[in-house]
């Protein structure tokens, strides 16, 4: 440990973090995040997740607090193909079922109310609509 100022620092602070993450029981570890493409146009905010081997009913989109989190837990899939095969001692599976959990802080003219999502071909497509501002309006001025 080295000492600035008379007060212990801990060289160590980014790995002791990085270890309490990778041992984190939150945390599972084959979990990957979907990768995702944001855009907005006037109207709305886009959110385009690559979700292969996943579908609409493996998906929950739902809005808690300020955030919009999307998440999954893709065990079905998995519980078939072991009923489908109990003849089939596996030597190798790569293919694994993920789990996934992404949140997102809504921007504040997100309406809450209209968000929507779809799914085709293992996109999820979730769109924000954007508020409607504030009309800026002029005030008339009368004389006194």
């Amino acid at each position: 440990m080295r000492y600035l100022v008379n007060r212990p620092v801990n060289i160590f602070g980014d790995f002791d973090r990085v270890l309490n993450n990778l041992f984190d029981e939150k945390q599972v570890l084959n979990s990957k995040s979907p990768a995702v493409d944001i855009g907005e146009n006037k109207k709305a905010y886009i959110l385009e997740f690559d979700l292969p081997g996943f579908s609409e009913k493996d998906v929950e989109v739902k809005v808690e607090d300020n955030k919009l989190k999307i998440s999954s837990v893709n065990t079905e899939a998995e519980n078939k193909d072991i009923e489908k095969n109990d003849e089939i001692q596996y030597l190798v599976k790569e293919r694994n079922h993920s789990v996934f959990s992404r949140n997102f802080i809504l921007p504040k003219d997100a309406d809450r109310e209209t968000i929507s999502g779809s799914f085709k071909n293992g996109v999820l497509t979730v769109t924000i609509a954007k508020s409607p501002a504030e009309q800026a309006h002029s005030i008339k001025i009368k004389a006194a």
